[in-house]
């Protein structure tokens, strides 16, 4: 415990320090999200001082904070009262205790019954959004079961959000030991598109729009945060792990951090970082694979203005291999329909393909 006080300590001042001096030409972020990993491992007092770096110049439109069911608890509402945080996600990923043993969570059944509620709380008498996310198509999880945990979650809390997240199933783990030993058994492609078209189904019954392959949200309550990378918009990512889409004079290049949190601790301003340029062909397709997970789809003008492609000119072959179920196409958007979403990887493989290379205009501003 003393240890982790050490570096939480140290990797908060390198932070805030980063915070600050990112923030120093009183630029106001529109959202911020605080996440990857467990920010729930740091005090309120120290989230709290980031936030107030991050936003020292003006209120951020949306503040996310993601935490871990067996860390949550009353002792956060503060970031809450102040303004600090208007939207709170939470990963529960299932109600079974077999099934959060299998995937190896610290939290419990009872666990997420008590922070679900007190999230709800925080709901109440702050007005914040709620998210939760939930996994599906698990070993031993039936439709009912994933219908179920959804309908639970949403007895306990007025959640506008959901996310709904598919296994992989990780080597090294204790998990793909068990399906390589077919002590458990995965769904195939089929089985995992059955249990997703039940559940879509249900969750549309529920009120919710399917606005991104993995989100749901009732009322138009998107994850603006998260709408900034689907639209490759530029974002700033600090800290561990952190990842960067920022653009320049050249075009568009992308920022990670490679340092683990003892290295990010101990590590000097600015240190690990390491940056990666991208071509006109890799940033088509990076728009490509985020364009098409949600409703949206293809924007056809912003390819064009940004990146120098007709759409019709450039893929009308395509859609002609496409079955006409699987998409919708107007003047203005290409966009896939929820048979396209179940068959994404495909689809994007083929538009990949008909992207000409090399591009023979620059990544316009």
């Amino acid at each position: 415990m003393q240890a982790w006080k050490t570096y939480s300590n140290a990797y908060g001042r390198r932070l805030m320090e980063e915070i600050s001096q990112c923030t120093g030409s009183e630029r106001v972020y529109d959202t911020i999200f605080v996440g990857g990993g467990n920010p729930g491992s740091l005090t309120p007092e120290q989230l709290a001082s980031l936030l107030r770096s991050a936003q020292k110049h003006g209120k951020s439109r949306e503040v996310t904070i993601e935490m871990n069911p067996e860390t949550f608890g009353e002792h956060f509402f503060p970031l809450f009262s102040d303004g600090l945080v208007n939207r709170m996600s939470m990963g529960i990923q299932s109600m079974d205790d077999q099934l959060l043993k299998r995937l190896g969570r610290n939290a419990s059944r009872s666990d997420n019954l008590r922070a679900i509620t007190l999230a709800n709380s925080a709901r109440k008498r702050y007005g914040i959004e709620l998210n939760f996310d939930l996994m599906v198509c698990l070993p031993g999880q039936t439709l009912q079961m994933a219908i179920n945990d959804i309908h639970e979650v949403l007895s306990l809390a007025d959640a506008h959000h959901i996310s709904l997240y598919c296994l992989t199933v990780e080597e090294g783990t204790e998990l793909a030991r068990a399906v390589g030993m077919q002590e458990l058994a995965v769904l195939d492609e089929d089985g995992q598109a059955e249990m997703l078209k039940g559940i879509w189904g249900e969750l549309s019954l529920l009120g919710f729009s399917h606005y991104e392959v993995s989100n749901f949200c009732k009322h138009e309550k998107f994850c603006e945060h998260n709408l900034r990378y689907w639209n490759i918009s530029p974002f700033l990512g600090l800290g561990s792990s952190a990842a960067s889409t920022l653009i320049g004079k050249e075009g568009w290049y992308h920022y990670t951090q490679t340092q683990d949190l003892r290295q990010f601790s101990s590590s000097a301003l600015f240190s690990g970082y390491e940056r990666e340029d991208l071509s006109l062909v890799q940033s088509v397709e990076e728009y490509l694979m985020m364009a098409l997970r949600t409703k949206w789809g293809i924007e056809k003008q912003l390819l064009e203005n940004r990146y120098g492609l007709a759409f019709d000119k450039t893929f009308s072959s395509l859609l002609g291999t496409l079955d006409s179920s699987w998409y919708f196409d107007t003047a203005q958007n290409f966009s896939l329909s929820e048979i396209g979403f179940l068959l994404l990887d495909e689809i994007l493989l083929r538009f990949v393909m008909q992207i000409p290379e090399p591009l023979d205009r620059p990544n316009p501003l």
